[in-house]
């Protein structure tokens, strides 16, 4: 099996799956081999890119909170925040003038993101909920909100801004929740994300190999950002994008050229040629 991040991995800098990457992926598919992927997005997030590489199958979402057959729409697997930890979370957001954004299982919901309702929503939010065009219900004060459908607490905003925000929840909550950034560069968005603790996306991935009898060393993991260093070190081949975060590029053990080149193209379609 090989599991493909989306962004930074089988999307090209602009966002868009390139003709060279959907012709690899179906090249992969028709060999035999089972492709998961796995990325940081929901569902309604994801749909239009699972479109254009004509891809539905299981795979991998809320950076491994959540595990949904695409063809079916079933939710197969999820973890929630426990409820206490979402409204601290929204708490301490809220308490910095930022509008939390918790991401919900939207099938349970009937939306994607529950919003603060009372804190003027940032360019960069509304840039993102424009783009992937999220189901938004605000609430006045999610830091009282009862969380039952909570997968994840995060807010975008400019860098320096994430990274004192990351700072406080890192001290504050410590090991009772997982705190990362991610970068999105086709949209310049920087998110800052907080989940269970138990979350990553090589849980997800091996809910999916399980499922099909599949064993980790069989598993090949494409990435390039700090959500992906789970399933990079974890699989048979963990493989990073030349475009990858530091840290991931020194977790893989191959390294392969970046998204702006067609890296994961060539890879696959090197893969299938024995190179």
């Amino acid at each position: 099996m090989v599991a493909i991040d989306l962004d930074g991995t089988l999307l090209s800098p602009d966002g868009t799956v390139s003709a060279a990457s959907k012709a690899a992926v179906q090249r992969i598919v028709n060999a035999g081999l089972r492709v998961c992927f796995a990325t940081g997005r929901n569902w309604t997030e994801s749909q239009s890119i699972l479109d254009a590489v004509e891809h539905h199958d299981i795979a991998v979402f809320v950076g491994g909170a959540m595990v949904i057959d695409t063809r079916s729409r079933q939710t197969l697997h999820r973890t929630v925040m426990h409820p206490s930890l979402a409204r601290e979370v929204c708490q301490v957001l809220e308490m910095f003038g930022h509008a939390a954004l918790a991401l919900q299982d939207t099938r349970a919901a009937g939306v994607d993101y529950l919003v603060t309702a009372d804190v003027d929503l940032n360019e960069a939010t509304r840039s993102w909920m424009q783009v992937t065009r999220a189901k938004v219900h605000q609430v006045a004060g999610l830091s009282h909100y009862s969380h039952e459908h909570t997968i994840r607490i995060g807010i975008c905003a400019a860098k320096d801004e994430v990274d004192r925000v990351q700072v406080i929840l890192r001290q504050r909550f410590a090991d009772r929740a997982l705190c990362q950034i991610l970068y999105v560069s086709a949209y310049a968005v920087e998110v800052l994300e907080v989940f269970d603790p138990a979350v990553n996306k090589w849980g997800g991935v091996l809910y999916v190999a399980d499922r099909h009898g599949i064993r980790p060393e069989e598993i090949v993991a494409v990435g390039d950002d700090i959500n992906d260093l789970a399933m990079i070190a974890g699989a048979g081949l963990g493989v990073a994008m030349g475009n990858a975060k530091a840290e991931v590029l020194a977790a893989a053990r191959r390294v392969i050229k970046s998204n702006r080149e067609n890296g994961l193209a060539e890879f696959l379609n090197d893969m299938l040629n024995g190179v």
